[in-house]
């Protein structure tokens, strides 16, 4: 990396690369990225654990870890040397054995240590024995640094995986070894990536990497086992499966609870006699209503010849799976009144668990005409559009109709001497819709508490995984 770019120097732009003042005493410090998703009950007591990477450029790792949801921190640093101190100037000289290295901070529960492996695997030439693409010396070669037997056999399993795929015709270079001490990289090296945005896009993408990583990786997935047991739905898998147990996961992209149970539990290792299928929420809406699926992270099991056998919500490992014997479906309830009341405020627990109302005209969305769509303030299911949202005069948000029907549901409420029909979504109490809008064409008006919803900018939408809603804005 720093040779290339003092060769980038030699053709004339060597002010735009020159990138390690001899006092570097700034003073202005780079604000951290606010992660606006909602926590996980487990993420309020898990014990948050530490990873450790080798793959080249640490300016490259700290960015795509950071980029990963649920993943707080990518820390820049220096591992497995000779010396008891590792300085950038020590480790440039080769003679360390130190290497430019990542340490990343993650929550277990929501994304797990397999992940992180398979990530990196998918940013480097494993073949390559003295660097990575334009960064050579040792200080540059790649590892993974294991901390107990668990990492060391995921980190193995994934190296024999890709040398019995016939991916490369040379060697994998990359070693797997015992983590020793981490050496913090100086201050300049950390988020170089959000401090120097414009020379840090034009290395990784003149250094090669870039090309590399979409020739190579694309297309190319990682199924440890033997014979994959967790697959994408389709009907010919299902009508020519032979498994004992036949098990349909109802999963949506959009919804971080199912993202944490496929990555903590649906990387276990699932037994011969059963295949679970990964069903679209989203989209299958036959499937849905055959089974009378409410909410996303729902399970049934069936025969190949579709008849149900039990259904049920959520689990906390394969043997839930399993045994699940208790049939779930009326209670989706995910979090405990305890962890909803940590993870909402006051006025949100009043609302969307106690039925209570919040004041006209003072809260977050009654005024609100931005383009985006309005989620569930616990589980994320995408409820309104903006794009049907209208001043209905009231002072609290009202639309025309939900995004989804399927994703909310009506219940007659008498309360207060009055006969009301109460919204709902899985999770919380929305208000109530209203057939009085427009007044002479006799509508709905879905009347909303604002405390009940989160909104995602038109332009989050991709990122935090509703993409299939864009469409709504492009008519």
């Amino acid at each position: 990396m720093r040779y290339f770019l003092i060769l980038l120097s030699i053709v004339g732009i060597v002010m735009l690369f020159y990138y390690h003042p001899v006092n570097h005493n700034d003073d202005n410090k780079i604000e951290e990225e606010i992660k606006n998703n909602v926590m996980t009950g487990s993420e309020l007591e898990t014990e948050l654990k530490e990873a450790y990477f080798a793959w080249g450029c640490f300016w490259c790792m700290e960015s795509i870890f950071e980029a990963q949801e649920w993943v707080k921190e990518a820390i820049s640093g220096y591992i497995w040397g000779t010396e008891e101190e590792a300085t950038y100037e020590t480790v440039s000289t080769w003679k360390t054995k130190h290497r430019e290295s990542i340490k990343v901070v993650y929550n277990p529960d929501v994304i797990s240590y397999k992940t992180l492996v398979e990530i990196f695997w998918k940013q480097i030439d494993p073949t390559d024995k003295w660097g990575q693409f334009s960064d050579r010396g040792f200080q540059y070669t790649t590892a993974i640094y294991y901390k107990d037997d668990v990492e060391k056999s995921i980190a193995n399993k994934s190296k024999d995986y890709l040398e019995n795929s016939w991916k490369f015709d040379k060697d994998i270079a990359t070693v797997i070894i015992p983590f020793s001490e981490f050496f913090e990289a100086e201050e300049y090296h950390q988020d170089y990536y959000k401090k120097n945005s414009t020379r840090y896009k034009l290395y990784s993408e003149w250094s090669g990497r870039e090309g590399y990583k979409i020739w190579t990786w694309n297309d190319f997935k990682f199924e440890m086992n033997d014979k994959s047991r967790y697959l994408d739905y389709t009907p010919e898998r299902l009508k020519n499966a032979e498994e004992e147990f036949i098990v349909l996961f109802f999963h949506a992209s959009w919804c971080p609870i199912c993202r944490a149970f496929e990555e903590k539990v649906l990387t276990q290792e699932i037994p011969e006699n059963m295949v679970i299928l990964k069903v679209d929420f989203d989209t299958n809406l036959e499937l849905r209503k055959k089974y009378n699926i409410l909410t996303q992270t729902s399970f049934v099991l069936i025969d190949n010849e579709w008849n149900l056998k039990k259904r049920w919500i959520w689990g906390k490992s394969i043997e839930d799976v399993i045994e699940q014997t208790e049939d779930l479906s009326d209670v989706p309830k995910i979090y405990t009144d305890e962890e909803l009341k940590k993870m909402l405020t006051p006025m949100q627990y009043k609302v969307t668990q106690e039925w209570g109302t919040e004041p006209p005209f003072d809260n977050e969305y009654w005024d609100n005409h931005e383009e985006w769509i309005y989620v569930d303030v616990i589980d994320w299911t995408p409820l309104f559009s903006s794009t049907d949202k209208f001043d209905s005069g009231t002072g609290w948000p009202s639309f025309t109709k939900p995004i989804d029907e399927n994703f909310v549901s009506e219940k007659g409420d008498d309360s207060l001497g009055m006969n009301r029909t109460e919204i709902r979504s899985d999770s919380s109490h929305l208000w109530h819709v209203f057939n009085d809008w427009p007044k002479d064409e006799w509508g709905l008006r879905y009347c909303i508490n604002s405390a009940a919803l989160k909104f995602i900018p038109k332009e989050d939408l991709e990122k935090e995984w509703y993409w299939r809603y864009l469409i709504l804005f492009d008519k």
